[in-house]
């Protein structure tokens, strides 16, 4: 018995997935910030030096960075809400967080950022039946209250977030220093509900 439900109505066998509308929030409050730093005026250089036989202008390529920095951020999200739910399974105590040193540029969370996307996630997950079920099954004796648990939770995502812009930055500059086409950036697909 894991800390989800162990749902057996008629809907159980059709496709669910877990919510991830806190993604729109990621992409509305962190693209416009990336793109203050890395635009054509900070890449150019790079663009001129290795990637002008790839790209059709200065302009396409800072996208392609922007947008590879936008999956980072987001597949960051899935791996932090990955390890979760691989909590909820093991029957564990959530993970602690573990911030990563700040060292790539740009390091675009403000806390307003921050607060923003960790509100967005606590908005997607608090109705949902899996961490409630989760909640009063495993860890009601460790949180307070549900509410401190869903905030617990969202606050692991967004580190998850961050270290997923910093992973995809860390890979896009080592592209740069190796003279190397780009690394490829994958979005995840959906998360099933599988429980």
């Amino acid at each position: 018995m894991h800390f989800l439900p162990d749902t057996e109505d008629a809907d159980a066998a059709a496709e669910r997935f877990w919510p991830d509308a806190f993604k729109q929030v990621i992409q509305r409050e962190l693209r416009p910030k990336i793109g203050e730093y890395l635009n054509e005026r900070s890449l150019e250089h790079i663009y001129q030096r290795q990637y002008q036989d790839l790209y059709t202008d200065s302009r396409q390529f800072v996208e392609k960075i922007i947008d590879m920095t936008m999956i980072g951020a987001v597949n960051g999200a899935d791996r932090g809400f990955e390890s979760i739910y691989q909590a909820f399974l093991a029957e564990a105590s959530l993970p602690a967080p573990r911030p990563y040193a700040r060292y790539l540029w740009p390091h675009v969370f403000s806390g307003d950022i921050k607060t923003h996307i960790h509100q967005s996630i606590v908005l997607d997950y608090r109705p949902d039946d899996g961490f409630q079920h989760a909640y009063r099954v495993g860890y009601a004796k460790t949180y307070a209250s549900y509410e401190e648990f869903i905030c617990y939770a969202a606050g692991l995502v967004v580190e998850a977030t961050e270290k997923g812009v910093d992973d995809m930055l860390g890979l896009i500059y080592r592209a740069f220093l190796a003279r190397r086409p780009l690394p490829p950036a994958r979005r995840n697909p959906k998360r099933l509900k599988q429980y």
